[in-house]
Order: C-alpha cells, then structure tokens, then sequence
C-alpha cells in the first residue's frame, strides 16, 4: 500500500479551523501572560482599528516559537509610557519613579512570558517548539516586515487593553505540518510556573 504524501494529509485536515483556533489561542495567551506579568486589571482583548497601519508604537518587542510544525513570530508594539505603566503596576510604584531602561526590559520579559504561554499550550497538544531570545527594537523596523507579507502565512494584529493603557499585539505565522495541530485547543489551563520554555 502506498504512503500517503503530504499534500494528501493535509487536505484530510480542516485547515481553516486550525488557522481559526491557533489565532484565537495565540490571542488568549497574549492577555493571560501580559495580565500576570503586569497585575493588568479588567484586561481584554479587542480588535484595532489601524490594522494596516503596520507601525502600532515606538518599541516593538519579538520572539520566535518554532518547531518542526510551525514558525511564530510574536510581537508586542508600545511606548515607554505604556511600558512604565505596566512595570508599575506589577512594582506598586509611581510610574514617573521608573526609567525607560527597566521599562523596555520588563516588556521584553512579559514578551518572553507570552512566548512561553503559547509554548506550553502547544506543548499541551503535543506540539514541540522552543522559544528563542526576546529582542526590543524601533517600532519602525515593522515597516520592514510589512514590505514582505507572504500571503501563505498567518497574520493577525490585535490589542489588549486595560484599566489605563493597552498595547498591540501582531503574529505571523507559518503552519509546515497541519497534521500535528489536530489536537489544538483554546481552553488548556497554563500554570504561571509553566511559561518558561526551552531557548532556540
């Protein structure tokens, strides 16, 4: 009997709803991790109105989550003054107290804790990823990313918004096995001490 090629596995997938479920878990995570990492309160995700904008904040902050099955970016877009904010209410302290150094590091580390959210969910449904070393550079830079959309990747932009800010949020992604996503699901339980993850 021959073995089925790839191309003859994927389309026994419902590929749509896959795209559909890993958006929305990619999105939940975003709120969960930034809501611990910042003690966000009455935090919610929403949609932007700029979605073609491309440029969402000063700072962007990435981090790759890659496996044999899929490629993300994530990226979170803010200002030093959304990010003083966020360090400030995890801290109890006065946001004008804190400078723009540790308020660049702590959204770089809440980007980490992101990636290590969506690691383990994707862990949860049995797919194996690592997480590679988050970087902070010029919210401009997203212009380069723009100029080189690939219509065969996913792509999505959103925000989460709080109680006195909110920043933007944005993933590519790119499936290379949609048989391993089978088991993907929104409501897995992500434990605070399981969001560290295995570095690329």
């Amino acid at each position: 009997m021959p073995l089925e090629s790839s191309e003859a596995k994927q389309s026994q997938v419902d590929t749509a709803t896959i795209q559909e479920t890993l958006l929305k878990v990619i999105r939940a995570r975003s709120e969960t991790s930034l809501s611990r990492s910042s003690a966000l309160k009455n935090a919610v995700v929403e949609e932007v109105s700029n979605r073609d904008d491309f440029l969402y904040g000063h700072w962007m902050s990435l981090i790759l989550v890659s496996g044999t099955g899929i490629r993300i970016i994530l990226k979170v877009h803010f200002d030093t003054t959304t990010g003083r904010k966020m360090l400030a209410n995890k801290m109890r302290r006065k946001p004008e107290d804190l400078d723009e150094r540790m308020a660049i590091d702590h959204v770089r580390e809440s980007t980490n804790l992101f990636a290590g959210a969506l690691k383990s969910s994707l862990s949860h449904a049995g797919i194996i990823t690592g997480i590679s070393i988050p970087l902070v550079t010029s919210g401009f830079d997203e212009a380069v990313f723009s100029d080189k959309i690939d219509s065969r990747k996913l792509h999505d932009v959103w925000k989460v918004r709080w109680d006195g800010g909110e920043v933007v949020c944005s993933c590519v992604s790119d499936i290379l096995s949609w048989n391993e996503f089978s088991g993907l699901q929104l409501e897995d339980p992500v434990p605070e001490a399981d969001a560290d993850g295995e570095f690329l």
